[in-house]
């Protein structure tokens, strides 16, 4: 069964208990009341009918006539109409006010005398005091008045209108169901249509159709659930994208060291170009570069899954930095790039890491400077703590990196200029690694246009002091 026919049947269903317990319960209502205030108006008529009672009995003096003469009785008992004028047409005989048959006027009351016995009407089995209503004359009882509360209280005309308003209150019942199915009919509709909508916006992404979108007017949970499937959609657009983008670098990257070792191999082999030590160097420098990409590749993707492995322990800052430059003044003297240090950390501050990984890390980031930097230029590494944070940043000459660049320094396989090409860049690996380390450490990393006119990178980790 479909979900229309399914949002149908209930609220049908629904709407019809609700509404045929309504009506019980206002039949019950109806009934009770209407009961009551019958029961009230004989009750009316049990003390007006003392009344005249009484005067008939001090008039008379005994019962006697009274008893030989029933029909005065219900003379008595009668209440006179509030209404006078000539008569009228007919009404319909539902609508009858006419007396019922006489043999049966009087079942609801009987007459006693002052000794409690039966004068008139037929009397019930256990008499109770507040169904009686004394007749004085005098001040002294000559009899009582009963009201038979065992008996039908209804007459036939409470009955004729009692039954009417019955047959009324089923023809509203059956009216309302039929509108909640009117009512119902169009309602689910629009719901199972917004619901089908959705369902065709999750069937376009297990397609792989992530440009599909799905308009939802509104504010509802359906509206709101409809904008996080488009999110959802643009999120994997977005991925998917990059993953393509990630397949065309990767294979680009790999494709142009195995291209150049083939050609410098296919040239030997045809005389071309004879093995010595310049042709040593560049098959060494294209085998070099690829094993550095298929590392940083390897990294990458270990970073990725979450099964990079660190080592934290209490290690020496100062010690880190110092070690990263001596390591790298050579090759940056060698290029023409004077580096220099300013290291403000006080002795004995500790920092919770991995050596090796912020080793990298700081590799990378002089390797970047060393990478790019143009002659005759200068890097700075700068360190310092502010409160519980160590504060590590590397600075350079130009080239600078412009402001829309820098959002984008961190992607995989990007390069902050293209003129920075392969021979004297990298993959574009190196600060995306970066990035990864640093947030294994709990800290933060950011690129920032340096004072000097290159590219400042600084990076923030939590310190533990000693």
């Amino acid at each position: 069964m479909s979900i229309h026919k399914k949002l149908l049947l209930t609220f049908i269903v629904f709407s019809g208990v609700l509404i045929i317990s309504m009506a019980l319960l206002v039949k019950w209502s109806f009934q009770y009341n209407f009961r009551a205030y019958v029961k009230e108006q004989n009750l009316s008529r049990l003390q007006e009918g003392a009344l005249r009672l009484a005067d008939y009995y001090a008039q008379h003096g005994n019962w006697n006539s009274l008893q030989n003469d029933p029909p005065q009785l219900r003379q008595l008992m009668r209440r006179p109409s509030p209404l006078s004028g000539p008569p009228g047409p007919p009404l319909p005989d539902e609508y009858s006010t006419s007396a019922p048959p006489p043999a049966k006027s009087m079942r609801l009351f009987f007459l006693l005398d002052a000794e409690h016995r039966l004068l008139l009407g037929k009397a019930p089995q256990h008499i109770q005091p507040h169904q009686l209503a004394p007749i004085t004359v005098g001040g002294q009882p000559v009899g009582y008045l009963g009201y038979d509360l065992d008996r039908r209280v209804l007459s036939h005309m409470d009955e004729r209108f009692a039954q009417r308003q019955g047959r009324q209150l089923l023809l509203i019942s059956i009216t309302g169901i039929i509108l909640s199915l009117l009512f119902a009919w169009p309602l689910s509709r629009f719901l199972v249509a917004r619901l089908d909508q959705l369902g065709q916006q999750i069937h376009h992404l297990s397609e792989g159709r992530y440009d599909a979108r799905v308009a939802l007017s509104g504010e509802d949970e359906l509206s709101r659930l409809g904008t996080h499937l488009n999110h959802l959609a643009l999120t994997l657009q977005q991925t998917e994208q990059s993953r393509r983008k990630w397949v065309a670098d990767i294979s680009h990257e790999l494709r142009t060291p195995l291209a150049t070792l083939r050609a410098q191999l296919e040239a030997i082999e045809d005389g071309v170009h004879t093995y010595n030590e310049r042709t040593h160097q560049r098959l060494v420098q294209q085998t070099q570069r690829l094993q550095q990409l298929v590392e940083d590749l390897y990294q990458l993707s270990l970073a990725d899954v979450g099964a990079l492995q660190y080592r934290k322990q209490p290690c020496d800052p100062i010690a880190l930095v110092q070690d990263c430059v001596e390591e790298f003044r050579d090759a940056f003297a060698k290029a023409g790039i004077t580096l220099d240090t300013d290291i403000r950390l006080t002795p004995g501050l500790r920092l919770l890491a991995d050596p090796q990984r912020l080793h990298q890390l700081l590799c990378n980031l002089l390797e970047n400077s060393l990478r790019y930097t143009h002659p005759p230029g200068a890097a700075f590494i700068r360190a310092h703590q502010d409160h519980d944070q160590l504060i590590i940043s590397v600075e350079d000459t130009s080239p600078g990196v412009s402001e829309v660049q820098l959002n984008h320094l961190f992607e995989r396989f990007y390069r902050g200029e293209s003129s920075r090409n392969r021979e004297t860049g990298g993959a574009g690996l190196g600060l995306n690694l970066c990035r990864s380390i640093v947030e294994a450490h709990a800290g933060s990393i950011s690129a920032s246009a340096s004072r000097l006119g290159g590219l400042a990178v600084t990076v923030t980790l939590p310190v533990r002091t000693a």
